[in-house]
């Protein structure tokens, strides 16, 4: 074999080895980041679509009183990576890849998630909500070993999010309106706990379920978190997006 064909034989290898890799860690449609409008319409294809798997019994109807310990509902809708549907929570960050791929939003989310939100006096007085760090999926199963070690899953099976900091509620809140918050507490990520502040959006509909949205940025050393590296990546922020969807009811 001349140097040139050896030399060409392993171009393609390393052409095909690229391609391997770009295919088996960022391949993909990236989906959208929450959105509580979006939550809200899927929570309406979640119920019209529902069956004798879907929960045994509706909340009741929203009687206009928020003050309650709203509870994380696990049932509705069935999670789907893809679609948003039902209670979540996930990571989004950027990275730059070698020429031709370029920049990219690597996504990782969990339908594992419980807990409850508790309203008080018309303000937001407790939070504590647990994630199942060791479901985490992506668009392709073969990811999210590298991604569930990248966070210590099996050391530190969940993550947590406890409020620190009560939040004043608009009262538009209780007519159905659509409210923004920011709410501060303790975000436990691979058994190292840090400040956190989400951005949460939230909505209380006339059927009894509420649906709530949010997000805070957060940098990975902060949690002692090294993000899956790979041949093909030229960087990885510092820093990502942690975050959720819940459906909640009464409890």
């Amino acid at each position: 074999m001349t140097i040139k064909k050896l030399a060409i034989g392993v171009g393609i290898a390393l052409a095909v080895l690229i391609a391997a890799v770009w295919w088996l860690f960022f391949w993909g449609d990236t989906p959208e980041a929450v959105d509580v409008d979006a939550a809200n319409a899927q929570l309406d294809v979640d119920l019209a679509v529902a069956t004798d798997d879907a929960p045994a019994a509706a909340p009741d109807p929203f009687d206009g009183d928020i003050n309650a310990t709203w509870l994380v509902d696990d049932e509705i809708g069935e999670f789907d990576f893809e679609t948003a549907s039902g209670s979540f929570a996930g990571f989004r960050v950027d990275e730059e890849l070698t020429v031709p791929y370029g920049d990219v939003v690597a996504v990782g989310r969990t339908g594992g998630v419980s807990g409850t939100v508790t309203i008080d006096g018309g303000r937001l007085t407790g939070t504590d909500v647990t994630v199942d760090m060791g479901s985490i999926t992506s668009n392709d199963s073969r990811r999210e070993f590298p991604i569930r070690r990248a966070v210590m899953a099996n050391e530190f099976p969940t993550a947590t999010f406890v409020l620190t900091t009560p939040v004043d509620l608009p009262a538009g809140l209780a007519d159905g309106e659509t409210v923004t918050v920011d709410a501060a507490g303790d975000l436990t990520v691979a058994g190292t706990t840090n400040e956190a502040t989400f951005t949460i959006d939230a909505l209380l509909r006339d059927d009894g379920f509420g649906v709530i949205t949010g997000s805070a940025t957060i940098t990975w050393e902060d949690f002692g978190v090294t993000p899956p590296n790979a041949p093909i990546v030229v960087s990885i922020d510092e820093s990502g997006i942690i975050e959720f969807q819940l459906i909640v009811a009464k409890g």
